[in-house]
């Protein structure tokens, strides 16, 4: 395949969708941007992602999945905190909520590797305050 093995590799520790986000991307140069974006385009023409509007998810789960077992279990944990991070750092403030349970899935699963007294408060905040939100949603639909 002529897809990018390390974008794919990104796309499935996202989880089921891989949000292209601009906010998220602030801080990366226009032309990897641009890069991204081909490969993308060239995986959905491959057949392996699926555009929905401004989101691209892995045709099939197994896709996902086989994306996923590329990486290294010992890389996993520090993918999954730069993703949680770079999404909440690229995010304004008054779209958080927007995010919130994608970036601290990401910061959960790797947990482990966070061992700053303050950065582990931090994550233990985004947990009640994505938990605070998930009890709202659920009020609200019961």
């Amino acid at each position: 395949s002529n897809c990018d093995e390390l974008l794919l590799k990104l796309c499935a520790s996202k989880g089921e969708g891989a949000q292209k986000n601009a906010n998220a991307r602030k801080r990366q140069n226009v032309m990897l941007r641009k890069f991204d974006i081909s490969i993308l385009h060239l995986a959905v023409d491959e057949g392996l992602l699926k555009k929905k509007g401004t989101s691209y998810i892995f045709a099939h789960d197994q896709i996902r999945h086989a994306a996923y077992s590329l990486i290294p279990e010992n890389e996993r944990g520090h993918l999954h905190i730069s993703i949680g991070y770079s999404i909440l750092e690229g995010t304004h403030d008054h779209q958080i909520e927007d995010v919130l349970f994608v970036a601290v899935d990401q910061l959960n699963q790797g947990r482990h590797l966070i061992h700053e007294e303050d950065e582990r408060v931090e994550l233990a905040k985004f947990n009640l305050k994505a938990g605070e939100k998930a009890m709202s949603l659920a009020t609200f639909t019961s």
